[in-house]
């Protein structure tokens, strides 16, 4: 039995590319909008490791069954847990499980938001060290060790990534990874051997507030509603054009009020302004972030949207 080592514990990850393709000497994989975790069996134990190299094994208490499933007495997995919303993986409704910490909660989203465990990866399997072995050596020893059984589902494989990808955003996923074949797994590093392709992603917000450049409007804060609560998830100012900051700029501040609409942010950054959240945007950005905030984000135009339309 082998002690895992600090090595072992960090993640291998891919390096952003700008768009799908082609090529023999890759295969492809969905992209899926989960939490990184590494799942370490030892005997009938199981430790979870994040990607930052933060345990979390006490808020994914069903994954203590992964060695009744697993075909060893000893593994170290990679995948993303996932939790799925009408039957997609849902980001923002996964770190609700991942940042709980009360022993009372854990409990009750266990059951209300269950979780897959999407493995793609296998470091170690009864003692044999497989960072050095090739990708598809690695899926082959992983495939004789895991089936698809209750919440543990292995990751499927591709052979053309851009029939994946455009299969992919059209689903309104998060994307995909290309890993060349021969990759060797390379712990805590990025390397060009995996590539990952995003879609752009969607969300319909509310403005709760904005900020200004001298007397022109140059940035929106943006909020959604989550368990009926308005969350701030960030400032947006890209894709405003002149003849709408204009606009907002007049329209905006008869809505000011001094109290923060948003249930999570109670001041207004500097040089901004809250109001009350009638207006609404549509956004496209390029995920969520672990703080649960929007990343990249771009307006792409207004409406009149009612808080049901703006939820997460």
């Amino acid at each position: 039995m082998i002690s895992a080592s600090e090595k072992l514990l960090q993640v291998m990850e891919p390096v952003s590319h700008p768009a799908a393709f082609d090529n023999a000497d890759f295969l492809y994989q969905f992209k899926w909008d989960g939490v990184r975790m590494l799942a370490v069996l030892e005997g009938d134990s199981v430790k979870l490791i994040n990607k930052r190299g933060h345990e979390r094994t006490l808020q994914y208490p069903e994954l203590q069954k992964l060695p009744q499933l697993v075909k060893a007495r000893q593994a170290i997995l990679d995948g993303e847990i996932v939790v799925l919303k009408g039957g997609r993986p849902s980001f923002p409704t996964v770190m609700r499980r991942d940042q709980a910490s009360q022993a009372k909660t854990i409990e009750h989203l266990q059951y209300m938001l269950p979780v897959n465990y999407m493995v793609f990866d296998l470091l170690s399997i009864d003692n044999e060290l497989l960072l050095d072995r090739p990708l598809e050596y690695r899926q082959e020893k992983l495939r004789q060790k895991v089936t698809n059984q209750d919440f543990l589902q292995l990751v499927e494989d591709f052979p053309q990534g851009v029939a994946l990808f455009n299969s992919v955003c059209a689903m309104g996923l998060e994307g995909i990874v290309a890993k060349h074949r021969q990759s060797r797994y390379i712990a805590g590093k990025k390397h060009r051997d995996w590539l990952k392709i995003k879609c752009r992603l969607k969300q319909n917000c509310l403005i709760g507030g904005y900020t200004l450049r001298g007397q022109v409007v140059n940035a929106l804060l943006l909020g959604v509603y989550q368990d009926d609560r308005f969350i701030f998830v960030g400032r947006a100012g890209s894709g405003l054009n002149s003849e709408q900051q204009e606009i907002l700029s007049s329209g905006l501040p008869p809505l000011r009020c001094d109290k923060s609409p948003f249930d999570n942010l109670t001041r207004p950054p500097a040089g901004g302004y809250f109001v009350e959240p009638r207006l609404g945007a549509r956004i496209e950005f390029q995920e969520w972030t672990e703080e649960m905030s929007l990343r990249s984000p771009v307006i792409k135009e207004f409406a009149v949207l009612t808080p049901a339309e703006c939820t997460i």
